[in-house]
């Protein structure tokens, strides 16, 4: 392995520290907010301090059910949305794409599976951790990661194969598969599933599925009391604390401060001009530049098709497992895992007519083949109902793919245009 890298966990949550101070001096900084840092800070302490304190690490890889890891009460480690979370507050994610690249891996492959295994490639930049454990959603690069993770870093490692349609063959199929995780997890940490707590984290998680619904029709105001990018938070929510009980609180603060701006007629902005849909995940290195940018032009974020809209159903803690595999078939992003039939692309213009857009920004990551792919099913169809969608080559984590300045740029013209229609 490479030497001389700085550990990146301890710089989150460093950054994550000063944010949280300086927000608390602030006197219009929302409560959830100040919620929302310290539980990024508990998240990444608990991953820094699991080995000094006797606990079991285990890295996975996104859309995983991490439910299962809290119910054994083993701690997770999101390697995907650490890598995120790097370029977001460090601005050191370069480093570890460089050294993704320099073990082999192709400028082709999604960032942040390139940094994260450049980062294990490093020395100290990450804790090891006691397990691997991944599954092929949502993308092929996530495959291929969590077994290239368990490769450098040593680790055992359990591969959750998701099928790839809907049936109840499939479902019993994957009930399968977690139970053979949860066996591989109880013989690696000696732990053993805690049936009780799972349900109660079932529970838990179907609470909170209903917040993010509630949530998404308070949007629906105009104007919109939801912050112009604050769907990247929404997202944290499941990716880090699935069925937690802080999590819980935090959306409930959420919805509880929506409903009162809108009670006073607020939104966001001082001037909601632009109501956005936004497609795919923006650059994290240009997520302080992007909320500037929102306010000057009025520009909102109101909804998101493939990232806070629960498909339907409820979950049932009297069948947690079942339940567990349920909540694979829920989860907004599925939608992209295919196949992408009329009824998911028509709800994509239904979402453009509910939540009254004016035009659609698709942040198009080079590295994302998943994403790159439906740039023209979403485009003719929003200009089907006659909005007008931007579409924004860029990287979730590399800053060399997009700059400040190009992106200020190909956003005023496409406001130009919105003021036109």
């Amino acid at each position: 392995m490479m030497d001389g890298s700085s550990n990146k966990i301890e710089a989150i949550i460093r950054a994550c520290s000063v944010i949280t101070r300086m927000n608390k001096a602030l006197p219009d900084v929302p409560e959830s907010k100040n919620m929302y840092y310290k539980m990024l800070t508990d998240y990444f302490t608990r991953v820094q301090r699991a080995k000094e304190e006797g606990n079991f690490l285990a890295a996975h890889t996104v859309f995983f059910p991490t439910e299962i890891l809290y119910a054994m009460d083993i701690v997770p480690m999101h390697t995907e949305t650490t890598t995120w979370m790097i370029a977001l507050f460090t601005g050191e994610a370069t480093e570890l794409v460089t050294a993704g690249a320099e073990i082999g891996l192709a400028s082709e492959i999604c960032t942040p599976h390139r940094g994260i295994a450049g980062a294990f490639s490093l020395k100290n930049a990450l804790p090891q951790p006691d397990a691997i454990v991944w599954s092929n959603l949502i993308c092929d690069n996530t495959a291929k990661s969590g077994e290239l993770i368990a490769e450098l870093s040593g680790s055992p490692g359990y591969f959750l194969d998701h099928p790839f349609q809907e049936s109840q063959q499939e479902r019993k199929y994957l009930i399968g598969e977690l139970k053979g995780m949860i066996d591989f997890l109880e013989h690696q940490s000696g732990k053993k599933m805690n049936w009780d707590k799972l349900s109660e984290i079932v529970a838990f998680m179907d609470r909170q599925i209903e917040l993010f619904r509630e949530i998404c029709e308070l949007r629906k105001a105009v104007p919109t009391p939801f912050s112009p990018l604050g769907f990247m938070d929404l997202l944290t929510m499941d990716y880090f604390f699935p069925g937690q009980p802080e999590a819980i609180e935090y959306l409930e603060t959420v919805r509880d401060e929506l409903k009162a701006k809108i009670a006073a007629g607020k939104g966001a902005v001082d001037n909601e001009r632009f109501r956005l849909m936004s497609l795919f995940v923006p650059p994290m290195y240009l997520m302080g530049f992007l909320e500037k940018l929102s306010h000057e032009y009025g520009a909102v974020s109101v909804t998101e098709p493939f990232f806070t809209h629960w498909g339907e159903g409820k979950l049932d803690p009297n069948k947690p497992l079942e339940s567990v595999a349920q909540k694979a078939y829920m989860i907004p992003e599925v939608q992209m895992y295919g196949p992408m039939n009329d009824t998911k692309i028509q709800r994509v213009a239904d979402l453009a007519e509910e939540y009254k857009v004016d035009g659609a920004v698709y942040y198009a990551d080079t590295g994302c083949r998943h994403t790159c792919a439906l740039i023209k099913l979403v485009k003719d169809t929003l200009s089907d109902v006659d909005i007008p969608m931007l579409t924004l080559d860029s990287d979730v984590v590399d800053p060399t793919m997009t700059s400040e300045e190009e992106t200020r740029e190909k956003f005023e013209g496409f406001f130009e245009l919105l003021e036109d229609y």
